[in-house]
């Protein structure tokens, strides 16, 4: 019952859990996403009948014998974070604070009462292109958190650099057309590319003073992504550790 997106995913991920290739069976609803994404009517048949044919409709997989099953209960998933570096580190967000992770808030607040950046501040945040914009729901999710952020009036911390680079064009219309890409650019999250960006380090050079902050005061800085890689360095020389989460948790 995964969706597309969803499952779209999981498999981009598989580097992360270990496995050289992760596939997913076609169905119906696999059909369906190539009408969605403007297969022709030949194409979508061609696709249809060669699964049916070559085994590898999910009702012709029922009877496949594997060396070994792993069941997973996704009714058990709850909103979770990968850091402060390397991917495995998953933590559910509930558990930031009692791992020691989340920020003393008394002293960031006094901190910023004094024209400071608080250590521990996020410094980079980004909805990045190739794990997460391929999945719609995930998007739609973030664009409709912004667009709650900007009617309550929140904004972003000045030293927060923020970004949004979607894996393709598809992306940027949908959010048009839902009327969530100005919410998102309001916010800070407008688009800066079709591309890869923050996730390989290319996310470009910080505001001068925001980095000469971060030197002269030796700051922990963190960075937060929808990518799916986060060892150290890897992000920014300036974002010590770097966590990974979904584009509305960003």
């Amino acid at each position: 019952s995964l969706s597309i997106g969803d499952r779209a995913t999981i498999a981009n991920m598989c580097p992360e859990y270990g496995a050289t290739a992760a596939l997913f069976y076609i169905d119906s609803q696999t059909i369906d996403y190539l009408k969605l994404t403007g297969r022709d009517d030949a194409q979508v048949r061609l696709v249809e009948h060669y699964a049916r044919t070559a085994g590898f409709w999910a009702s012709e997989l029922k009877a496949a014998q594997y060396e070994r099953t792993l069941r997973f209960d996704l009714g058990s998933v709850v909103r979770n974070m990968a850091g402060p570096s390397n991917p495995h580190r998953r933590l559910p967000t509930s558990a930031l604070r009692e791992r020691g992770i989340a920020v003393d808030l008394d002293k960031a607040h006094a901190q910023e009462a004094r024209g400071q950046m608080p250590d521990g501040a996020v410094i980079i945040a980004a909805i990045t292109s190739c794990t997460n914009t391929s999945n719609p729901r995930n998007v739609i999710a973030a664009g409709l958190l912004a667009m709650k952020a900007n009617r309550l009036g929140l904004v972003r911390k000045p030293w927060v650099k923020t970004s949004l680079a979607p894996g393709s064009k598809a992306v940027e219309l949908y959010l048009k057309e839902a009327g969530l890409l100005h919410e998102l650019e309001k916010l800070g999250f407008g688009i800066v590319a079709f591309a890869c960006t923050t996730c390989n380090g290319m996310s470009g050079a910080l505001d001068p003073k925001i980095q000469q902050e971060i030197i002269d005061r030796d700051l922990y800085a963190t960075a937060v992504l929808s990518g799916n890689r986060n060892f150290d360095g890897r992000i920014h020389p300036y974002a010590k550790q770097a966590f990974l989460a979904s584009p509305p948790l960003v």
